[in-house]
């Protein structure tokens, strides 16, 4: 199934400096696309930041200007697509570094805040372990938002 096109076209409109205000939309289509049984790790990646980031960020940033009701709401939606990803994340750097990092930075806009600060620091030190020295930044070329915040942040030396 992968990453559906209109997603990551929507996610390309929102960067850059004259981005658009497209990762709400973004994020209701990728939804829709784990309401319609679509498992695949890109997609989940995806919809993981773009539901963390709509709620860390302002509408005038992410044009998410309306919460998911409680029962569908982004910590509810990152609970969910974070269980399909558990089993194997300890082994799997990307992983590690995207939900750790986005844990440290704002573990309250993924859930539980204390479940997630402390899954940020298991990831960080079982992602050290795999790659003491980081992420190549260019794994993360031409994936959308998702690909320009984590390889921006990649970039940055000692980090995560």
């Amino acid at each position: 199934m992968g990453l559906p096109p209109a997603i990551l076209e929507l996610e390309n409109r929102s960067v850059g400096p004259e981005g658009e205000p497209t990762l709400g939309k973004a994020l209701e289509l990728a939804v829709l696309e784990w309401r319609a049984g679509n498992r695949d790790r890109e997609l989940r990646l995806h919809l993981l930041f773009l539901a963390w980031y709509c709620n860390v960020e302002p509408p005038f940033i992410t044009g998410f200007a309306e919460w998911l009701t409680a029962s569908n709401s982004q910590p509810g939606v990152c609970e969910q697509v974070y269980v399909t990803l558990a089993d194997g994340i300890m082994d799997d750097p990307e992983c590690l570094y995207v939900i750790g990092l986005m844990a440290q930075i704002a573990p309250w806009a993924l859930g539980d805040e204390a479940a997630w600060h402390s899954r940020s620091e298991n990831f960080r030190r079982r992602y050290r372990a795999l790659l003491p020295h980081g992420l190549d930044p260019a794994l993360f070329a031409g994936r959308g938002a998702y690909g320009e915040y984590f390889g921006n942040q990649a970039c940055a030396k000692g980090g995560f």
